[in-house]
């Protein structure tokens, strides 16, 4: 426990790495380039009040350093005592902290919440792989055999192939992990989709007000008006901004699945041809600006260029959940509350 007890002992001069654009696995990738030995500890599950949800990652390298959360900063210090020793010895390790336990009064797990906690040592191949399916877009799954440690990335189309393809489909649907049993042993599934996009069209009042709230959730946001007066840097400083046609911006930055598209320029020439194109590409979410009989007429040209009446009914529109919205601000907080039910209350098809 030597080097573990060293890394808790400095855990607060420790700094996490901030560099732009990064997270947790693109960091230990990285390290390892530079010759670093990383372990790798994920939030297998958690209870009550616990601030990470399952899946969620930190890595460590030997001397100490950190970059992640598994627990908002509660059990972290233990955590990184255990992964510097993961890492000398080689063998995976469960920790589990919880209120009725010694340990997580003393780490400062006192609020009521249990979480159990697997470190590993990472495993490189697995992870340039899951790395190159997010560069992709393209979803996947990891199985760790907890015992061993053994681990496997899985594909949309092998996990249909896989004995427990019915627990892996799901995952991949929902993209929550899953902690399972099965005779020889416990296994752990974790899930990684693509992150998801919003792309707002129409640099109006209402997307100068969801961008900042977006960005604050974590979503990438990407901003379509061919009227450059509107679509400038100065009013978006926290987006991709694209001063051209929405067909001809998705030629070089196509639409997939994990994608948002809100359409609110409320101008048909510009939004029709973005919520046709965000039908088509499967869009978790579409939704356009405008009250009911301006969706009527919407719909009438929409099902008149060849548009699905199935389709046409995964529009959300008037835009936005319905609470009473009144103005630009107001409205963007529905549209966002929107987007996020949508990305996280249902599943998604597989790819």
């Amino acid at each position: 426990m030597g080097q573990g007890m060293n890394a808790v002992a400095t855990v607060e001069n420790k700094q996490a790495v901030t560099e732009a654009n990064c997270d947790e696995l693109k960091i230990a990738q990285n390290w390892l380039l530079e010759g670093r030995k990383v372990a790798l500890a994920t939030v297998l599950s958690t209870w009550g009040s616990a601030p990470r949800r399952s899946g969620s990652h930190l890595v460590v390298d030997s001397d100490g350093n950190f970059h992640g959360s598994v627990s908002g900063g509660c059990v972290e210090g233990e955590v990184i005592t255990t992964a510097v020793d993961v890492i000398s010895d080689g063998v995976p390790k469960i920790l589990e902290f919880g209120v009725a336990t010694e340990t997580a009064w003393r780490v400062g797990l006192a609020c009521g919440g249990q979480i159990k906690i697997y470190v590993q040592p990472i495993n490189e191949d697995v992870l340039k792989q899951i790395n190159e399916h997010r560069r992709l877009r393209l979803a996947a799954a990891t199985i760790t055999e907890l015992k061993t440690g053994v681990q496997h990335l899985l594909s949309p189309n092998e996990a249909l192939k896989h004995p427990k393809a019915d627990i892996i489909t799901k995952g991949l649907r929902s993209g929550n992990p899953v902690l399972f049993e099965e005779n020889d042993g416990e296994y752990f599934l974790n899930v990684y989709l693509p992150q998801p996009r919003l792309i707002i069209i129409g640099a109006v009042h209402i997307a100068q007000a969801l961008t900042p709230m977006a960005h604050i959730a974590g979503y990438p946001i990407e901003i379509i008006d061919p009227r450059k007066a509107f679509a400038s840097k100065e009013r978006f400083p926290q987006a991709d901004i694209y001063d051209e046609w929405p067909e001809d911006v998705f030629k070089d930055h196509p639409l997939d699945r994990y994608c948002a598209v809100a359409a609110i320029t409320h101008d048909p020439k510009i939004d029709d041809v973005a919520i046709k194109l965000a039908l088509e590409a499967n869009c978790f979410y579409v939704g356009a600006l405008g009250g009911r009989k301006s969706n009527e007429k919407r719909l009438e040209r929409l099902l008149a260029q060849g548009v699905s009446q199935s389709d046409l009914a995964r529009i959300h529109a008037p835009i936005g959940l319905n609470i009473g919205s009144a103005n630009p601000a107001e409205i963007a907080v529905s549209i966002l509350a929107q987007v996020i039910a949508s990305n996280r209350l249902q599943d998604k098809e597989l790819q």
